[in-house]
């Protein structure tokens, strides 16, 4: 094997370690997006419906107000028959108390109308609230649990990494840098065995030539289908 085959195999060995560490703590940020993200949903839920019935709440309120208002004008209006002097001055006085009574009895219908929906909301309220709670909850123990993952497996990754500093002494930049891009780009495997002619990372079946640079050890040989770094296995 090429000695610069063999330093990036090497490489490649911790690489693969290094990746089944941080295979979970790389997902995370993407679940706990995912999860956040439903959360917001529930709390902007929650926070509208809190919203519509507030509204509602504060519109009843104000519908019974005017209920009562009228209750008063009716009062008002009804003490004051006792006191007016001809007919006409009571027949008005008869029509207005009906006027008012016909409005309040309007304004009553939509204050039970508004308090029916006003209970209605609460419920679904109620509802949305526990479901952001519950979620909160899972929520919170991800973290926490993401976090005890990253201390629990902090310690092997920095390990790892501190091994791989010295492997990489040697290897020209550019091969390097060729390594790296094939490893995150050829599903963690850059170096790849040659067994019976074929490339084991795409099963394909490599030249003849390239067979006798391998055997030569002279050269770092490349698949011409899938361009991963190649060594002759045993």
């Amino acid at each position: 094997m090429h000695s610069l085959v063999k330093k990036l195999l090497e490489l490649q060995k911790v690489d693969l370690e290094i990746s089944s560490l941080t295979k979970d703590i790389d997902a995370l940020p993407a679940e706990e997006q995912k999860r956040r993200r439903k959360l917001d949903e529930l709390e902007r839920t929650m926070t509208e419906r809190r919203a519509r019935h507030q509204k509602t709440e504060l519109e009843s309120r104000a519908l019974d107000k005017a209920v009562r208002g009228s209750d008063d004008e009716i009062k008002r209006l009804n003490e004051r028959l006792n006191i007016v002097r001809n007919n006409a001055e009571y027949q008005a006085t008869l029509f207005q108390i009906e006027a008012v009574r016909k409005d309040r009895d309007v304004t009553q219908d939509e204050c039970l109308k508004l308090l029916e929906s006003a209970e209605a909301q609460k419920g679904e309220l109620v509802a949305a609230e526990a479901a952001h709670a519950e979620e909160k909850k899972i929520f919170d123990a991800f973290l926490v649990e993401a976090d005890k993952l990253r201390n629990s497996r902090a310690g092997a990754i920095g390990a790892a990494k501190e091994r791989r500093k010295p492997l990489t002494e040697g290897i020209p930049d550019d091969l390097l840098r060729e390594y790296d891009g094939l490893y995150k780009t050829r599903d963690r495997q850059a170096v790849s065995p040659v067994e019976n002619s074929f490339c084991q990372g795409c099963y394909n079946k490599i030249t003849m030539n390239d067979t006798a640079r391998l055997l030569g050890l002279s050269a770092v040989v490349r698949c011409g289908s899938c361009q991963r770094i190649l060594y002759l296995s045993k």
